[in-house]
């Protein structure tokens, strides 16, 4: 009984003076860049505000063509009123991602079509993360869209 009061005494004392970061994976390039390619595809797809919440910063900016920079509410707020139809199909076409630290920027073009597979329109966007608080957050975005080829 002695042993084992020990070694529960000793786990127990591991858990509380190692940080729960070191406990989680671990940071590297690779794994940054794969966690912000999966924060892009969960922020493409996303149909829901608590989605957008935790992905956006609470200082996020949406630069739109229109003499606005969206705040986080405001951002959130119009995706929520303009849902795709749900024949729509979303995918990226390219996705690049430039890490500098604690802050990664990922340019991408977003392919938009029918249910079919017929490409309705592209996208080109830049997103601008930061690591803060123990993840990925959103703090900036922008994107444009891409005329077609022979300007039709």
């Amino acid at each position: 009984m002695p042993a084992n009061s020990a070694m529960l005494a000793a786990i127990l004392a591991l858990i509380f003076i190692f940080p729960s970061s070191l406990l989680a994976q671990t940071r590297n390039a690779e794994n940054d860049s794969q966690a912000l390619k999966n924060i892009e595809e969960q922020w493409l797809h996303a149909r829901d505000a608590a989605t957008l919440d935790r992905i956006l910063a609470s200082d996020f900016v949406h630069v739109i063509p229109f003499d606005h920079f969206l705040t986080k509410p405001e951002h959130i707020n119009w995706n929520m009123r303009h849902l795709p139809a749900p024949d729509r199909k979303e995918r990226f076409d390219k996705l690049e991602v430039r890490l500098y630290g604690d802050v990664g920027i990922v340019n991408g073009t977003v392919i938009g079509g029918d249910s079919s597979g017929k490409e309705l329109d592209r996208t080109a966007f830049t997103d601008v993360f930061v690591y803060r608080d123990g993840r990925w957050q959103a703090v900036n975005a922008q994107e444009n869209a891409i005329g077609k080829p022979g300007g039709k």
